[in-house]
């Protein structure tokens, strides 16, 4: 199989089956059918990322192209260093980006919305250094072996990758599970919870655990932490993750639909890191660039995060809902509608991000991250307190 074979078939399973860039490359290269080493292996990937990344731009070029020819097409600009001939492209054709979503975008930041656009390429790496396992002091002595790193300013327990020998999940401190790949805006998330030992918490669609098992290392145990995933698929994966750094003796996990969960006693603290469309997970997936395209999606998980929002609010004292979205549907507007009818008040998070969108008179008391900013992925952040 080769290159533009490997490409074409990925970005069909990408667009007509909505998977991500890892999943369908993986059902197309399984074993050694696209390349005799892990080397070759990498750069096909990397290259299908691109590809991937590229579409959108590549149709505004050539719109009736198959994608088979714009595969061929693409391999060509890659081994020419061509510049994808963007110059004279509309900017939603040139940051390959459904018009819409730049349009939106446009509407809320203004002239800012070109460096968001353009940090939609540049993804920054982050790790979190898992001090139930091991102090940081060795962390960093295995770590450093192998890359290059750079403590963040403002959480003490993350890491911004500069550089490394190796693709990050085969560095030995991630297969030990003493260094976790956690993006910065997830780690802000659960400080926004600011998690206390001895605290009930719900965490409401947990999988993979990420979350969760920091919560775990901030209480260092003293946490009772209830993880709930609608997906048998993903809580299998998530008893596998939190097993490796440690914190599974401190998650109670189950399979339910948060919706319908309910509870005998009210939960200390609740964190609902929602499913949204991952508008502010670009730079890490390209794929959801062209999962964009249709709108509907965005509608689709918005109806959802309200249902599971109005459960949450029944459910806790404290409420922490994120979404790794851009859109203010899948945030400001989640919210209010939740606000006006719940006996819960907003209370401005304590962490470093910026305010919400100023179109929404919330703004002032809900924040969000972005990548051309903070460096990491776009996220929601509220905090909802029972009056």
């Amino acid at each position: 199989m080769d290159l533009v074979d490997i490409l074409s078939r990925t970005l069909y399973l990408v667009e007509n089956k909505s998977l991500s860039v890892d999943v369908a490359f993986k059902k197309i290269c399984r074993g050694r059918i696209c390349a005799k080493s892990l080397e070759e292996r990498e750069r096909i990937y990397d290259a299908t990322w691109r590809f991937v990344a590229r579409y959108i731009m590549l149709r505004c070029l050539y719109p009736k192209a198959s994608r088979k020819k714009l595969a061929r097409i693409f391999v060509s600009m890659e081994l020419n260093k061509d510049q994808y001939m963007w110059r004279n492209l509309d900017p939603w054709c040139r940051y390959s980006v459904p018009k819409w979503f730049y349009e939106e975008l446009g509407s809320l930041i203004g002239g800012e919305v070109d460096a968001l656009m353009e940090s939609l390429d540049r993804r920054v790496r982050w790790l979190r250094i898992n001090t139930i396992k091991a102090s940081e002091e060795k962390i960093l002595r295995i770590l450093e072996e192998e890359a290059v790193v750079e403590r963040d300013r403002d959480l003490w327990y993350l890491y911004k990758i500069i550089d490394t020998k190796k693709p990050v999940r085969l560095l030995k401190a991630v297969k030990q599970g003493i260094a976790i790949p956690q993006d910065k805006a997830s780690c802000l998330v659960v400080e926004a919870l600011e998690p206390q030992p001895g605290d009930l918490i719900l965490d409401m669609t947990s999988a993979p655990g990420m979350k969760a098992s920091l919560i775990a290392m901030l209480t260092e145990g003293r946490a009772r932490i209830v993880a709930l995933d609608l997906s048998k698929r993903r809580v299998l994966a998530m008893r596998n993750l939190v097993r490796r750094p440690g914190v599974a003796g401190y998650i109670d996990i189950a399979v339910t639909d948060s919706r319908f969960f309910s509870s005998p006693r009210l939960f200390d603290k609740v964190l609902l890191d929602a499913p949204c469309s991952s508008s502010g997970a670009i730079a890490k997936e390209p794929a959801v660039r062209l999962h964009l395209v249709r709108r509907g999606k965005v509608e689709y998980y918005a109806r959802i995060q309200e249902d599971l929002l109005r459960r949450a609010v029944d459910l806790g004292n404290e409420v922490v809902y994120s979404t790794c979205s851009l859109l203010p549907e899948e945030g400001e507007e989640v919210v209010l509608k939740i606000i006006r009818s719940a006996g819960h008040v907003l209370v401005k998070p304590r962490i470093n991000a910026s305010d919400g969108y100023r179109a929404y008179e919330i703004s002032g008391k809900v924040l969000r991250t972005f990548p051309h900013i903070h460096e990491s992925e776009g996220f929601f952040i509220a905090k909802l307190v029972k009056s």
